[in-house]
């Protein structure tokens, strides 16, 4: 009889230790083991330039602390949709996916932009990147088109307007046809140059 009493004792005290446990309570008095996120405006900036900072000491780019920043860029653009720093944060969170060869990411943080802020002097670019993105890295010609042409009917000035004709010229051409393209384009300046030199 003493050892039931004494097992159940012990029972009761191991499952009342294991019930503690190390994390602390929220409102409705269940335990949480995860840290507080600073989801203030100045805590969230606050976590931007820590990753910032860790990306600029480092001396080559690596996927960790480039998910890190990216995580601290989407987390400021959760929380302030609207903001005009947000529009930023997404175009740098971009650019560090397709730096990290993220590139279904990066066009995805670059299409958020070009969604949520049309009025974004940042558009043409991330209109560019996307199609360039599709193009190049995708192998995507037909959304790389649409991309471009979108780009070149919305900013018909725009340098990189000019950028995307140039891409247009040449979408789909293999790197042997481009080679050939060149090459004939040298023949041609080498033999106007002939011309204007007699």
């Amino acid at each position: 009889m003493k050892k039931i009493v004494m097992l159940a004792g012990t029972y009761c005290l191991l499952m009342s230790m294991l019930s503690c446990g190390n994390g602390s309570k929220n409102q409705n008095g269940t335990a949480t083991n995860a840290t507080v996120k600073d989801t203030s405006k100045q805590g969230l900036l606050q976590t931007v330039k820590a990753a910032e900072a860790k990306i600029s000491s480092s001396q080559t780019l690596d996927a960790y602390n480039a998910n890190l920043a990216i995580s601290a860029y989407l987390d400021y653009a959760k929380y302030f949709p609207t903001d005009t720093l947000s529009a930023a944060f997404l175009h740098n969170a971009g650019m560090l996916a397709s730096s990290t060869q993220q590139y279904g990411r990066a066009i995805t943080l670059y299409e958020s932009v070009i969604t949520r802020f049309p009025q974004s002097r940042l558009l043409p670019e991330c209109l560019f990147t996307v199609g360039f993105l599709f193009e190049d890295k995708m192998k995507d010609t037909a959304n790389a088109h649409k991309r471009y042409s979108e780009l070149i009917e919305k900013f018909p000035t725009d340098h990189w307007a000019d950028q995307a004709r140039g891409e247009l010229k040449y979408l789909g051409m293999s790197s042997d046809d481009l080679g050939k393209k060149f090459e004939e384009m040298n023949k041609d300046k080498t033999k106007d140059n002939k011309k204007t030199r007699s």
